[in-house]
């Protein structure tokens, strides 16, 4: 039997010299075999139910025989699908895994985030209204808080500092997380002057720790304090961010500390579990109602303050809800253009097919068992299409991942998972059932005698009229995706050509933190300064130094209210607030800021002197609007805190807007402190070199480490990859967006190149017998052109249309530039019909080129 069947082959193989065909039919003939094995065996003798399962692998035997008679059909639609259900099944994964997918919590959608608000403004809890929140609630079943903070880590190995996390007592069992090892916090544990304790992230224990079995009660000695360590969380555990340690807030309160001030906003937000039978609406309305009381009870501090609750998992992903949203229509877009183009194939291929289905039809063939053939046939593209679109989108994914910028919310749980190949496989069905099954209806529709007369004639209308119709609707998407990926363009164009302020070029940054007791003297901490920046100073390569509390493009880290002494002093709710950046004296010169007005900061700025501010162009108009600020007092902190905690200082210099909350926020008003003067215990150091910046990283590093091994240098970056970093999701949209745009670009060229290329097939005896009655080969050429273009300007239209619409989606990922930019939406149309004309030309010049005689002779 054996022999028999090896026999077959080598026949087969001889009769279609192709190893291709060869391969499929050997495929098909094995599977059919085993198939029709299986049968047998699990029919049980049931002959109906046998003959039913053999028709059925029969049909798959035919479909796959059908489709290695056309290789280059085959190929296109399994690449077609691969490339649309690939990049479609991407984004939902990062899409499932970030927006959908339930946080790794107990009941995660009865938690909810807290926090005050400033306006319209979110901003964190101050201590005192964070316990009368605690306490006056009846929404929360139980409420905590917590800080994200970080941790000099010092004793085993170089001094290294890690991501923590301050919280109440009751943090995790808020959050209903039982421990790995050890046990949680216990109140006496969460107050001033307790025994300092920790619990450990599984990761830091693993890594940091070695796995030691024996970890609980072995100590953790950072700048701050020495920690025993009681607990270590489960590996799955993650908050909000990856963090290493988490310590009770308590310990942190100590009366300097200003953490008892109404007025002092320290970072703290809120985490609660509501109620039972509570909404997050109602806790919302009720945390309001306790702000509203707060604001009357205390007037001087919560003035302006209210409340907000909203889910914890819409807050984790609030700032890229909007642009996952913007990535999904995209690439559902995407993968909707794919199925129309592969349907527009199938279409084309009945058109071609009609004679073969003439002559089943003819032969008693049911219109079911054709359009089953067809399915089938569908079918085995879809799932083909299904599997290598998997494999797509898993090296996708993998580059998407490695090139997310920092501070994508739970990007550790992205991934291939059940849901991704159910959305890969719900893709492919879709396709089976709607765009496979349309084709295959279509190409039926006739039966009988009436089919088989009219094959033998000339070629019907209606397949030439749908082809069109999905090519019109190809264009349309195609248009959607282009604007989009063109207003992105715009964006980036924009973002990238901000002037920030500074020189941004050669410019290194580090940052350093002086935290523990040992730190608390201001002498200290100065001669420290003086002594890093002499050092830095005298690296080989740079030209000058200076220290700042807040870094232009990463954000201010010490915004207060104000009041100015030639002014009237304002309603306590409209007091005027600034972002104050206490600098060190060569700041300016060292960032490339000039003077518009007075002077810089000296050395002799100090603690004995005048306390000076220098202050920016915003912060002028909005103040001394067409006056000169130089000799202006203004006063931090409120109007009635005495001036041995406040003083006034002079104004002595102007300088232009920075920006320093990121590219693309607006500047706000920004008053910069001599260090001398406001003494920080956390300080970035900018360095202005004649090399490369990244080239002096390391030297840096050492330089500022000779000083106090025990005090981390991180983040040392050139600042134009902090301020790339910036503009980071901006450009991954972008990035993302352009594929997609590049991708439908090519899939509608070919659709049209498909379109006219078979119009030229069906009409060459309509095309010689024009030519034999005198027309011209460039009227044949226009004829063709002329008709494809026609398609595509409808489908133009149409897309313009669904564009101006849908761009309003994308307002959130803009920046100056409006959704309806009329540079995209006159560019993107012009860019589109050129590749269309490209696309129709090609096979229209051969129409050009036929001899009429051989046309006339075709059938």
């Amino acid at each position: 039997m054996a022999a028999v069947f090896l026999g077959d082959l080598i026949e087969d193989f001889q009769e279609h010299r192709s190893h291709t065909r060869f391969a499929l039919h050997t495929l098909s003939v094995s599977a059919h075999g085993v198939a029709r094995s299986i049968a047998s065996v699990h029919t049980g003798g049931n002959a109906e139910r046998a003959t039913r399962m053999g028709s059925l692998f029969m049909d798959f035997k035919f479909a796959l025989r059908s489709l290695s008679k056309r290789p280059a059909f085959a190929a296109i639609v399994l690449f077609t699908l691969a490339l649309g259900i690939g990049a479609a099944t991407a984004i939902f994964s990062i899409a499932e895994g970030i927006l959908f997918r339930p946080l790794p919590f107990s009941d995660s959608d009865r938690l909810v985030a807290a926090n005050e608000m400033d306006g319209e403004d979110r901003m964190s809890f101050a201590w005192p209204n964070f316990v009368d929140v605690r306490d006056r609630a009846r929404s929360f079943e139980s409420i905590a808080c917590h800080q994200a903070n970080a941790l000099n880590i010092v004793g085993d190995g170089p001094a290294r500092r890690v991501n923590a996390r301050l919280v109440c007592a009751s943090f995790f069992d808020v959050l209903r997380v039982p421990m790995q090892a050890g046990r949680t916090f216990t109140p006496d544990e969460d107050k001033p002057g307790a025994s300092p304790v920790a619990i450990v992230s599984d990761r830091f224990w693993r890594e940091d720790l070695g796995g030691d079995p024996s970890v609980i009660g072995r100590t953790l000695r950072t700048t701050e304090m020495t920690f025993t360590i009681v607990g270590v969380l489960p590996p799955a555990y993650r908050f909000t961010r990856p963090e290493d340690v988490y310590v009770p807030v308590g310990l942190t309160m100590t009366p300097d500390s200003g953490w008892l001030d109404r007025g002092n906003h320290v970072g703290l937000a809120a985490v609660g579990r509501l109620a039972p039978g509570v909404g997050v609406a109602q806790a919302d309305e009720e945390l309001k109602r306790i702000a509203a009381d707060l604001r009357r009870a205390y007037p001087n501090t919560n003035a302006r303050s209210s409340a907000q609750a909203l889910l914890l998992q819409d807050r984790i992903v609030g700032d890229v809800r909007g642009t996952l949203q913007a990535l999904l229509g995209a690439v559902g877009f995407l993968l909707l253009l794919a199925c129309v183009n592969v349907a527009n194939l199938f279409v084309a291929r009945g058109a071609a097919r009609r004679q073969e289905l003439a002559i089943r039809a003819a032969l008693g063939g049911t219109r079911g068992r054709v359009m089953r053939e067809l399915v089938v046939e569908t079918t085995l593209l879809s799932a083909g299409g299904a599997a290598l679109g998997i494999g797509i989108a898993y090296w996708l994914l993998e580059l998407l991942i490695a090139i997310a910028p920092e501070g994508i919310p739970r990007i550790e749980d992205i991934g291939l998972n059940s849901a991704s190949l159910l959305f890969a496989v719900g893709a492919a069905a879709t396709f089976v059932l709607v765009f496979g099954g349309f084709p295959a209806l279509q190409a039926t529709s006739p039966c009988g005698a009436q089919i088989l007369t009219r094959a033998s004639g000339m070629t019907a209308v209606t397949p030439r009229r749908t082809r069109r119709f999905l090519m019109g609707i190809e264009v349309a998407l195609a248009l959607v995706l282009l604007a989009g990926c063109g207003l992105m363009a715009r964006t980036m164009l924009r973002l990238t050509s901000v002037d920030p302020g500074f020189e941004r070029e050669r410019l290194l940054t580090a940052r350093v933190v002086l935290s523990g007791t040992a730190w608390s003297s201001v002498d200290r901490r100065q001669a420290y300064y003086d002594a890093v920046l002499e050092r830095v100073r005298r690296l080989p390569g740079v030209a000058s130094a200076a220290l700042t509390l807040s870094l232009p493009i990463e954000g201010s880290n010490w915004g207060s209210i104000f009041t100015v002494r030639d002014k009237p002093v304002p309603p306590r709710a409209e007091l005027p607030s600034a972002a104050f950046v206490p600098v060190s004296a060569e700041y300016f010169k060292t960032m490339g800021i000039s003077l518009r007005a007075g002077r810089a900061f000296t050395d002799g700025d100090n603690q004995a002197s005048q306390r000076v501010t220098i202050v920016n162009e915003a912060f002028a108009r909005r103040l001394w609007p067409g006056e000169n600020p130089i000799g202006k007092f203004i006063k931090q902190g409120w109007p009635e805190t005495p001036e041995t905690d406040a003083p006034w200082r002079e104004v002595v210099g102007l300088v232009p807007d920075i920006k320093l909350d990121g590219v693309d926020q607006d500047v706000p008003l920004q008053a910069y402190l001599p260090l001398r003067q406001e003494s920080s215990r956390s300080v970035a150091i900018v360095a202005r070199t004649l090399v490369p910046p990244e080239s002096l990283a390391r030297q840096l590093e050492m330089a500022v480490q000779s000083v106090e091994k025990d005090l981390p240098v991180t983040r040392v970056l050139p600042m134009t990859a902090l301020m790339s970093s910036a503009i980071a999701r901006q450009r991954l949209s972008t990035v993302i967006l352009a594929v997609f745009a590049g991708i439908a670009l090519v899939l509608a060229a070919v659709g049209l190149y498909g379109v006219v290329s078979q119009n030229v097939t069906e009409r060459t005896r309509e095309i010689g017998l024009r030519m034999a009655l005198g027309s011209g080969r460039g009227a044949v050429l226009r004829l063709f052109v002329l008709n494809g273009i026609a398609i595509a300007a409808v489908g133009t239209v149409a897309g313009l249309a669904g564009a101006y619409f849908l761009s309003r989606w994308m307002a959130s990922m803009l920046f100056e530039v409006e959704p309806t930019d009329a540079l995209t939406f006159t560019a993107v149309p012009i860019v589109l019909l050129l590749v269309a004309a490209i696309a129709c030309y090609i096979p229209a010049r051969r129409a050009a080129r036929l001899d009429p005689l051989q046309a006339l002779r075709q059938e």
